[in-house]
């Protein structure tokens, strides 16, 4: 199963979204929401070494992929995460080539990279044949801006992943919740080297309307939302209800 890639290959963008609540029924629960993907935040969210195998089996129960965005971009962290099953990784703050070799390796056995052997869990597809990890390096820098050609053509990279607000805090914009000008224009910068080196393009999208416009931007990796933001938008909902039959 590799609706990421199938989705790719066919010019279609593959929809996911975050796990963030360390927990296994919310991670359950949205694993058989029909997403595409889902990805388990271990960089900002509840996801760590102790529930991390349990959340990544909750999600599987819905026949949903999974991705883990790591907490940093080394190799210990990346080999890991795949080791307990994850079917691939989302690599924060990676600015040059180096840095996505780093990652790109640590998800290839040799010869093609430098993991080591020594699983706990297996990401299978239903046919039983394993699937090769997809490995996405986030593009969140101004350094990883002008570096793009040569992060995107580090073999090993499936995609390059946009982090809209790390950006625009790097691009000096400040923290920007909706995504200024300058952050699109970073972005087709990055649907084109992906373009140019056949590497899947990503992003993090702050609304449905603003993945929308991704969408149409030419990106193929949209995360949209998280369990924990429905919950609270689900509970500000209820509130409003409740101040209504009230009468406040």
């Amino acid at each position: 199963m590799d609706k990421v890639r199938e989705a790719s290959a066919a010019g279609r963008a593959s929809i996911g979204s975050w796990v963030a609540i360390g927990n296994g029924v919310s991670a359950e629960l949205m694993g058989r929401a029909g997403l595409d993907f889902l990805a388990l935040d271990a960089q900002h969210g509840g996801i760590d070494w102790h529930n991390l195998a349990d959340t990544l089996r909750a999600v599987e129960l819905g026949g949903t992929q999974t991705l883990v965005r790591i907490p940093s971009c080394t190799a210990d962290y990346v080999m890991r995460v795949l080791d307990l099953g994850a079917g691939g990784v989302i690599v924060p703050m990676v600015s040059n080539a180096e840095q996505a070799a780093v990652a790109a390796q640590a998800c290839r056995y040799p010869p093609h990279g430098n993991r080591s052997f020594g699983k706990v869990r297996s990401y299978y597809s239903p046919q039983g044949d394993p699937v090769e990890p997809l490995c996405f390096v986030m593009i969140e820098t101004a350094e990883a801006m002008e570096n793009l050609d040569a992060i995107a053509a580090t073999p090993g990279v499936d995609g390059l992943f946009v982090g809209p607000v790390d950006l625009a805090l790097s691009l000096g914009l400040g923290p920007a919740l909706q995504m200024p000008p300058e952050i699109f224009e970073a972005i087709g910068k990055v649907v084109k080297a992906c373009s140019r080196h056949d590497v899947i393009p990503g992003s993090a999208a702050l609304s449905t309307d603003n993945a929308r416009e991704l969408a149409k931007m030419g990106m193929k990796f949209l995360a949209i939302g998280s369990d924990s933001s429905f919950v609270r938008a689900g509970a500000a909902g209820l509130v409003e209800v409740a101040r209504d039959l009230r009468g406040d």
